[in-house]
């Protein structure tokens, strides 16, 4: 199943002791001055793509590439770099009026180099949703490539636009002018073809209405491929799919970001928590990726009735690979990074750059506790933040290397019962108990846990057993209070279920 991330709150655990000199060395090579980014050719240019494909799907118009959407035409138009070099989308603007495309460099004369985009199209467009931009070419690596996106949305969406020619054919009475028309006709027809410029910059994702988590959206997932193309599936939850397709159109649900080493796919609107994130293991053409939200029928897994049929949604993720031939592994993927929130997929790429330029501790004669160490610092961190997800990961390596360390036996008992997994926090705080029987703090988890199960007699067994170890303390008392508390109100509450039944 996708891991669905939650946020959290905790309390940090206390520093370890004995901390030997090499310790020291490695924290502060792991720490110093906050790195900053530095001016990079290495980021990766970005294929955005916010829309299904349509038949056809892309192809080639004189010097213009488009792409067919179903609620959009996007058209590409490389630029040389001799001819366009310094200029930006506030050098250029582009404008429709009465359904007539004209594109225009105001800071200097580029020739011929936009006629391609000046001509009547041959179908209606929504000016104010369309937009358009100049941007690295996501088809060259280097980025040093530069292409002018315009971005056209339709007037009607689901409605294929005629791409075997996309600009009508001038004709001789296209310049004709009507006669004997009203001054309310004329009036009319002027203002209905004042000029409308298309907004500069590509429309931002703050922008999408949030809908839905992937938690809640995402089911399962499913991944392969083949010598050319890589595959992922997504199952999707049909109650909520059904409520999302109630505030937005089923083309506009998610969002792919691809480069050609790196991948983001999101629900829109929940754009900081992806479903997919991560570094590829070789090399794509982005600008060839596609998603489809389509259904699957399959058989379902463990029903008592051998061969019962069910029909689930699903997206389809379609990547191709630059070069053909196996991949050992599609994604390279950081649960940490899936259970942060997650800027744009340039931030990621600047992430993954900047932790293989950051240097590393030399780990060759590390203990086990300096491992564990290590992972405690990052659970640490974890807690401060409120990722409980990550702090239990981190707090399960560190007990990897010191299985017998209470502490960290302790702390983990605390984060499963911010998640609500009562019966881990309760395994987790009677095993440190046996490791640390005279440390009352063992005891306080134990009874939370218990309580949390409500198992309430138990649960005051711990905090008597706690305060035993500690009897100066007056919130032991306070802690068998609140569960008696807690204990007359669950029995209220089950007597009144009873009783109305």
């Amino acid at each position: 199943q996708l891991h669905n991330h939650c946020q959290m709150a905790a309390t940090a655990m206390p520093p370890s002791r004995g901390r030997t000199a090499r310790q020291r060395e490695r924290i502060a090579a792991l720490g110093g001055k906050p790195w900053k980014p530095s001016p990079t050719t290495t980021q990766w240019p970005v294929f955005y793509l916010r829309d299904q494909p349509m038949e056809p799907e892309r192809g080639v118009e004189g010097d213009l590439l488009w792409f067919h959407f179903v609620g959009s035409l996007q058209l590409w138009l490389p630029l040389d770099s001799s001819t366009w070099d310094g200029v930006t989308d506030e050098d250029m603007t582009l404008t429709l009026h009465d359904s007539v495309l004209s594109a225009r460099c105001k800071s200097r004369d580029v020739g011929s180099a936009l006629d391609c985009l000046n001509g009547k199209l041959r179908k209606e467009v929504n000016p104010k949703l369309s937009w358009f931009t100049l941007a690295r070419d996501p088809r060259d690596g280097s980025g040093q490539s530069r292409v002018l996106i315009l971005h056209l949305a339709k007037k009607q969406p689901g409605a294929a636009y005629p791409v075997e020619r996309l600009f009508a054919e001038a004709s001789l009475f296209a310049n004709r002018k009507s006669f004997g028309w009203t001054e309310t006709q004329m009036a009319a027809e002027q203002g209905a073809q004042q000029p409308i410029e298309i907004p500069r910059g590509r429309r931002s994702d703050v922008n999408d209405p949030f809908t839905t988590s992937r938690g809640w959206l995402c089911t399962e997932l499913e991944q392969g491929q083949s010598n050319e193309l890589l595959f992922w599936r997504i199952v999707l939850d049909q109650k909520k799919l059904d409520q999302v397709l109630g505030k937005v159109p089923y083309y506009e649900v998610f969002g792919l970001d691809c480069s050609e080493q790196f991948l983001k796919l999101f629900v829109r609107g929940d754009e900081s928590s992806p479903v997919l994130l991560g570094r590829l293991a070789g090399k794509v053409q982005p600008h060839l990726s596609t998603m489809e939200l389509t259904t699957l029928t399959r058989e379902v897994y463990g029903h008592k009735i051998a061969g019962t049929m069910e029909t689930v949604p699903i997206l389809n993720v379609t990547l191709v690979k630059e070069t053909l031939g196996p991949w050992e592994e599609l994604l390279e993927v950081e649960e940490r990074d899936l259970n942060q929130p997650q800027g744009s997929l340039e931030d990621y790429q600047e992430l993954c750059l900047r932790r293989e330029r950051d240097p590393s501790p030399d780990r060759t004669d590390w203990t086990p506790d300096d491992w564990a160490d290590e992972q405690k610092e990052k659970a640490d961190a974890a807690f401060k933040a409120g990722s409980y997800a990550d702090a239990i990961v981190y707090y399960s390596r560190a007990l990897k290397h010191t299985p017998l360390n209470g502490k960290l036996l302790s702390n983990r008992s605390a984060a499963f019962m911010k998640t609500a997994q009562y019966r881990e926090a309760l395994a987790d705080a009677e095993k440190a108990i046996e490791i640390q029987p005279g440390w009352p703090k063992v005891y306080f988890r134990k009874g939370l846990a218990l309580k949390g199960l409500r198992k309430y007699e138990d649960a005051i067994d711990a905090f008597r057993e706690g305060q035993h170890l500690e009897p100066d303390n007056p919130d032991w008392e306070k802690e068998q209070t609140r569960c008696k508390e807690a204990q007359a109100a669950w029995t209220a509450k089950k007597t009144a279920a009873a009783a109305s039944s």
